[in-house]
C-alpha cells in the first residue's frame, strides 16, 4: 500500500481496494505536498504585503532554503493552489485558475520591490530539473496562462545562483 500526505490531503492507494481496515492500520506516509515559493535577494518586501496584494496566505520560512516566500489559500501546503486535474508528472503544473490573478500579483510586486528572486513549484523532496534566467513578464505570462514549469528554478533579476 502506498499512502500520499499532505496537510491538506490524504490519498491512499491500495491495490486491493481501500478499506476501513487499511485506514486504520496506517501508520506512516510519504510527504507529497506541493511547495510554492519565492526567495528574494532583499528583504525589502515581507510576506504581509505580498499576502494583502495576492488575497493568498503568504508566509516567510527558513525552508528549504532561509527566506523562502510560500504560497498557499489556506495557510497549508501549496497543494490548495492546484487544480483538480493537476498532474505532478507533467511538465507543468494546473493551477486553480482562481489563484492566477492574486499569485501574478504577488510576483510581480516582489520583482518590483526586490533586486531579484528565484521562484518554483515543485514536490517536496523533489529536486529542480532545470534554470533560467527568465524577465520577471515571462515569469508573469506563464502564471497568468497557467504554464508554471515543473521541477523549474524560474531566476528573475539579479540572483547568485
Amino acid at each position: 500500500m502506498h499512502v500520499y500526505t499532505c496537510r491538506c490531503l490524504h490519498i491512499y492507494v491500495d491495490a486491493g481496494g481501500l478499506t476501513a481496515q487499511s485506514l486504520v492500520s496506517l501508520t506512516s506516509g510519504e510527504n507529497m505536498c506541493l511547495e510554492v515559493y519565492a526567495v528574494a535577494t532583499d528583504n525589502r518586501v515581507g510576506d504581509e504585503k505580498l499576502a494583502k496584494v495576492s488575497g493568498l496566505w503568504v508566509k516567510k520560512r527558513n525552508k528549504p532554503t532561509k527566506g523562502a516566500f510560500y504560497f498557499s489559500k489556506d495557510g497549508g501546503c501549496s497543494c490548495s493552489l492546484m487544480a483538480e486535474s493537476a498532474d505532478w508528472n507533467n511538465p507543468t503544473w494546473d493551477l486553480d485558475p482562481s489563484i492566477l490573478d492574486g499569485l501574478s500579483k504577488a510576483i510581480q510586486l516582489l520583482g518590483k520591490e526586490s533586486a531579484g528572486f528565484t521562484f518554483q513549484a515543485l514536490w517536496i523532496g523533489d529536486k529542480a530539473e532545470s534554470k533560467a534566467n527568465i524577465s520577471l513578464q515571462d515569469l508573469l505570462t506563464d502564471i497568468r496562462t497557467n504554464k508554471v514549469k515543473n521541477k523549474h528554478i524560474y531566476v528573475v533579476g539579479k540572483v547568485a545562483v
